[in-house]
Order: C-alpha cells, then structure tokens, then sequence
C-alpha cells in the first residue's frame, strides 16, 4: 500500500466515525502517524481528502455497474443494474457508507459527484429506451424518470434492510431482493394483450 492510499484508508476510518464536517487533516495525520505538515505532500486540504474518498467510493459503484451488459433488453437490464448495487453495497459497505455522506451535503466536481450520478442516469436511460420500445407502459401515469426514481429506491431500501435479521421474522417477511426487484420490474412492463 502506498503512503497516499494508507492517508486515505485511515481517513476513511475517521470521515465515518466523525462524519465529513468534523475530519481534520490534525486527526488523519495523528492517526496514521504522520506530521500534519507531511499530509500536504499528498493533499492540500481536508476537503481534498473528502474529495478523494468520495470519488473512489463512486468509481467502485461505477465499476460494478458497467459490469451489466448494455446489449441486455432494458426490462433485464433494470433488474441487473439493480441486483449490481445490492452487490457493491455487500462487498464494500465502507464505500457504500461513504457515498450517503457524500449525497447528504454540497461536493466539488473533483469528488467525483458526476460519476455517482451515472447510476442514476443509467437506470434512467435504460427506462427511457424501455418506454420508447413499448416494453415499459406509462399506464401508470409514471415518467421513465419516475420509474427509475421508484426502482432505485426499492433497490436501495432493499440494501438498507438487507442489513437486519429477518431470521426471526422469515414467515411475514421474506428476504429474496432478486425476485422482489424482477416482480416490480414487472409491474412496470406494458400489458399485453391476449
């Protein structure tokens, strides 16, 4: 591990438990055992390091998303790009948690902020072509974008409640996200007729 992945690690470690306010380069430089005036060889300022943890947060989200096929039919795609945050918010909970910091308050374009979004223009996109193909019904009177809306807000709740035992709960309430986002997705679709 290099010395400026090390800064941002114990960084981390510190945005989470003091929130993106709070941090100090003082405290990141105690804590990783460094000399404050050492940390600006790296970053000239606290918001830089913010900014940094941030937008390596978002291009790990991004990653995982581009893992979906764009060649998929948009009805297929919506769930993968779905079940593709269920999966990034599972093995990097860290990045995840620093992404809802991230969200929560104004960022430079350096944190990466643009590359968050792309998850959301992605699903939006994939909507967008659904409805111009027929496949997604505005019956409901729902926009492409407010299908998106609905659908990243499931997927995320899912995520939320994904970290709760449902052990003692599994008669009333069943933990399978996959089928609950292919079964949403589906009311979405436009009827066919018989």
């Amino acid at each position: 591990m290099d010395t400026r992945e090390e800064i941002l690690v114990v960084a981390r470690e510190l945005l989470l438990e003091v929130g993106p306010e709070a941090l100090s380069l003082r405290q990141v430089a105690r804590r990783a055992d460094f000399s404050p005036a050492s940390l600006y060889t790296y970053f000239a300022s606290r918001d830089e390091i913010v900014a940094a943890l941030f937008e390596e947060s978002f291009r790990r989200l991004d990653a995982y998303l581009r893992r979906v096929p764009t060649d998929l039919p948009p009805e297929r795609r919506v769930v993968e790009l779905g079940l593709a945050y269920m999966d990034y918010a599972h093995d990097n909970p860290m990045d995840l948690r620093c992404i809802m910091q991230a969200t929560s308050q104004e960022l430079p374009p350096s944190s990466g902020i643009a590359l968050g979004l792309e998850a959301a223009r992605l699903i939006g996109e994939t909507f967008r072509e659904g409805m111009e193909r027929g496949i997604f019904s505005s019956d409901a009177g729902l926009s492409a974008a407010e299908m998106a809306y609905g659908t990243w807000a499931l997927v995320h709740g899912m995520v939320s409640v994904g970290g709760i035992d449902l052990a003692a709960a599994s008669d009333e309430v069943s933990a399978e996200p996959g089928r609950v986002l292919e079964a949403f997705v589906s009311l979405l679709r436009t009827p066919r007729s018989s």
